[in-house]
């Protein structure tokens, strides 16, 4: 993935998403974060959040692949409030919920 596609990803998840209640929020990538990994990460946000407006277990199925490809990367999203700030960072790695999870998607 090039820095352009990069950067489209991250501007339609901002058009997107920092309307409306998250009006005024910024987004903060950690510089741990492999700029793909991001990219990754914000494209599977919004698309689950796309997905909430369909048929609700569509939306469960849809969200709960988004986590497990985030869990995978080892990056979270979290949201503060009081500073108006969107945050993707380096996840902690434990090790037995990364075998776990290889486990759901292997078999």
């Amino acid at each position: 993935m090039n820095k352009e596609d990069i950067d489209k990803v991250i501007d339609t998840w901002k058009s997107h998403l920092l309307v409306g209640q998250l009006e005024g929020y910024q987004l903060e990538i950690d510089k741990n974060i492999i700029p793909e990994f991001a990219a990754i990460a914000l494209f599977l946000d919004s698309r689950t959040v796309k997905a909430a407006g369909e048929i609700e277990e569509y939306y469960e199925g849809y969200r709960q692949a988004a986590v497990d490809v985030l869990n995978l990367m080892g990056v979270e999203i979290a949201q503060d409030d009081q500073f108006k700030v969107i945050s993707l960072y380096k996840k902690e790695k434990d090790d037995d919920k990364q075998e776990e999870l290889k486990k759901h998607i292997w078999g």
